[in-house]
Order: structure tokens, then C-alpha cells, then sequence
């Protein structure tokens, strides 16, 4: 014997609208969590600490790179970085006392896109007349490299993609990109997002946040060509170049930058304390049936 139910009409108020609160949040866009490789708040109680995570050209140097309690962002500790003024370029001269330094942390693996998220104080700082680079995200060995970089004396978020190849697929070159001006005196949050073109291919991406606005938006870039290419430094431009690493660089510059939780990604933005990042949201499909 087949039973049938008979709903009442409370119960098909509620079933109804129970179907309406479902469409409605169908419809809503969900922010999508990116899967973070690492997230560096640079709390090192000692330069040793802080070596056995960074690979640096000045392990035994403490006035370089160091974390410092006298500007933290969040927790205790922040990374302070000093400048010492300007390299010799022709016959101009170096600043007295000029020095200079890296640092490397590695991905958690290889990939064609990296995202970072990292939060910057610039000091009353001085940008060199020419450049000063602030972080670069590159292979480990091979070109292209691009560097985030401030460009002729201002405090702006530019990039200068290294070894990338050329319109004619026979040579590398460097092309500079500009975006906008980096508040001093405060902390603000980065954003950037590079996606290595096809080989051969000009559909590499460019992006740039400066606390949650957009600056640069590069859809159309060459990157990697179709076979390997040498340039003048006997850098290689490959086919296969992928992103490995992040560098921390104190080169030109006069002053003190301090950096704080900086995290990477390598399959989605990864967004602002607080905020969620826009346009990294997928609503899910209308229910049927």
C-alpha cells in the first residue's frame, strides 16, 4: 500500500520559503580562501633564527635585515630594513658607507603564478634617483625575473620584468611597468599578482593592489619564449621558467623600509587583514530539482 502525504499550508509557507532563502544565497558570491605557501611575520628572536628560514649574502651582518620590535605591524616584530645610500654608477660615486644585501625564502613548490600579500613602512624613506628595488619574485636560476621596484626618487609600486623575451622571439629585454604612489609613514598593504605567459605567447598578467586599489592591470605581456634564449649576462630566458622563490633586497635607497606579514600564494589572492579581496569570489550554481 502506497502512503501519500498531505502538506499543510504551514507547511508549504515554510517550504517556499525555504526555496527563496536558497536562491537568494545561490546567488550570493562566496569569497574563495587562497591555499597560502607561507605566512612570514619575521619574529625571529636571533639572526640565526632568522637564517635557518631565509638564504642570505649576509648571514653574519645584523644592520642589513633584521627583525625588530620597534615597528611591528601585528605581534612583536617586524623586518627592519636600513639603507645606506647609492651604489657608484659611472663616474658618480658611491654614498660613504654604501652596502648591500639579499635574502631568499622558496615556495612551497614550482608554479606559473604567484601571489603575494605583504604589508610596508616607509620611513620618511628616500627613493634612489634611479631606482630602489623592494622585492623580487623570479626562478630559481633562470629568467624572467621581475622586481618591485620604486623608479626615479618616488615612492611609487613600478615593476621591471628582467630577461623577458622579446616581439620577435630572438632576444631578451627589460620592460618597466608604473603604478601609483606608496603612502609614506604608515603601513600599507601590497598586493601583486604575475602569471608567466605561455611560451611564446603574450597572455602573461601583471596586477597590483596598494591597500585594496588596483594600480597596474597587465593582461597581454610576453614572458617566455618558445626555445631558450642567452642574454648578455648569460641568462637564460626557458620555455619551462616557473616562480621558485621571493627575494628581500637592500641596494640603493637611503633610509629604513619595514616589512610585515608577507605571504604567498600560488593559486589566488590572498587579500587584506580584515577585508576580503575583490573580484576572487564564485557563487555556486542554483539548485534544481
Amino acid at each position: 500500500m502506497r502512503i501519500h502525504r498531505v502538506l499543510s499550508s504551514g507547511n508549504n509557507k515554510v517550504l517556499a520559503f525555504s526555496l527563496i532563502v536558497t536562491a537568494v544565497l545561490s546567488l550570493m558570491p562566496l569569497a574563495s580562501q587562497a591555499a597560502v605557501d607561507w605566512t612570514d611575520g619575521f619574529e625571529y628572536s636571533s639572526k640565526t633564527a632568522q637564517n635557518a628560514v631565509w638564504d642570505s649574502s649576509c648571514k653574519a651582518d645584523s644592520i642589513f635585515m633584521f627583525s625588530s620590535t620597534e615597528r611591528p605591524r601585528s605581534g612583536s616584530r617586524s623586518l627592519k630594513m636600513q639603507f645606506f645610500g647609492h651604489q657608484a654608477i659611472g663616474s658618480t660615486p658611491a654614498t660613504p658607507g654604501y652596502k648591500s644585501c639579499f635574502m631568499d625564502r622558496y615556495l612551497g613548490g614550482k608554479s606559473d603564478t604567484l601571489y603575494t600579500r605583504w604589508y610596508m613602512y616607509m620611513q620618511n624613506f628616500s627613493v634612489d634617483y634611479i631606482g630602489t628595488k623592494l622585492t623580487r619574485h623570479m626562478p630559481r636560476v633562470d629568467q624572467p625575473g621581475f622586481w618591485w621596484i620604486s623608479f626615479f626618487g618616488q615612492p611609487n609600486l613600478d615593476i621591471s620584468m628582467e630577461g623577458i623575451v622579446n616581439a620577435a622571439g630572438t632576444g631578451t629585454e627589460t620592460v618597466n611597468l608604473y603604478g601609483g604612489s606608496i603612502p609614506q609613514n604608515q603601513w600599507v598593504c601590497i598586493e601583486t599578482r604575475i602569471t608567466m605567459s605561455a611560451p611564446g605567447v603574450a597572455n602573461g598578467v601583471v596586477q597590483s593592489w596598494v591597500n585594496g586599489s588596483p594600480r597596474i592591470n597587465v593582461t597581454n605581456q610576453r614572458m617566455r619564449g618558445t626555445k631558450s634564449i642567452t642574454d648578455g649576462n648569460g641568462r637564460i630566458n626557458t620555455p619551462t621558467a616557473q616562480f621558485e622563490l621571493i627575494r628581500l633586497y637592500i641596494q640603493d635607497g637611503l633610509g629604513v623600509i619595514y616589512l610585515d606579514d608577507y605571504a604567498v600564494s600560488r593559486d589566488a589572492r590572498i587579500g587584506c587583514s580584515g577585508s576580503s579581496p575583490a573580484g576572487d569570489t564564485t557563487a555556486p550554481s542554483i539548485p534544481t530539482g
